[in-house]
């Protein structure tokens, strides 16, 4: 039997028995005492969601999805980049793929962690910039957009509010349709809440984007590399 199916056989036993574990059954553990207003988003950033739907046809299934966040925080500002797409070794991409598939909730095994910490490779392909203004007394906000148009003209913006708390931080992405009849007002929103910091190197919070609802994870790599 080839290595790759014995190692892919070996994986989803250990995502059906629960080893691996999800993120989105159970709540964050109370966060440890710390104000986060003093945090520093700083970094590159891996980011694992595990989530379930309310319009899914099967609400228990734990599903998963994941990329890459670079942030640079200034005192005035925010730059944030997401790369949609990381890209993993071929026997640890094929039971992720294979696990998104069957809606199971993947997340890297101990080695693939440790090599998440150390570097991740991700794609540009639909990578996106956003600047952000602001402070971390007042909050950091995106510029509006400055296109106009008519009212048959579908104009789409994304806008971003981060806010820091002293018992969290919180990350609000709302993607907005307007001015085309019938379409205008339509609004979608991403929310984080970063609760808790496990370790230097590991956010964990609650996430949510209209019916689904979960938990998520920020691991900081030392090292990101843009491959294609």
């Amino acid at each position: 039997m080839p290595v790759s199916r014995v190692v892919l056989g070996i994986q989803l036993a250990l995502l059906f028995f629960g080893v691996a574990g999800s993120l989105a059954d159970t709540a964050p553990e109370k966060a440890a005492e710390r104000d986060f207003t003093k945090l520093d988003l700083s970094g590159e950033w891996y980011v694992l969601i595990h989530y379930k739907d309310k319009r899914s046809e099967d609400e228990s299934l734990t599903k998963f999805k994941d990329f890459a966040w670079s942030i640079q925080q200034a005192e005035d500002r925010l730059v944030w980049v997401k790369y949609p797409y990381v890209l993993f070794d071929e026997e640890l991409e094929l039971v992720r793929r294979h696990a998104m598939t069957e809606h199971l909730p993947w997340e890297p095994d101990q080695g693939g962690w440790k090599s998440i910490r150390e570097a991740i490779e991700v794609s540009s392909r639909a990578m996106t910039r956003k600047r952000l203004s602001g402070s971390v007394e007042e909050g950091f906000k995106s510029l509006s957009s400055l296109s106009a148009g008519g009212m048959n003209t579908l104009t789409f913006s994304r806008n971003w509010d981060v806010s820091f708390g002293e018992s969290e931080v919180r990350i609000e992405i709302v993607d907005a349709l307007s001015g085309t009849e019938g379409l205008a007002g339509m609004e979608e929103a991403s929310v984080f809440e970063i609760q808790e910091q496990v370790a230097s190197d590991e956010l964990r919070g609650r996430w949510r984007e209209e019916t689904k609802h979960g938990t998520f994870r920020m691991v900081r790599t030392r090292e990101r590399r843009v491959v294609k």
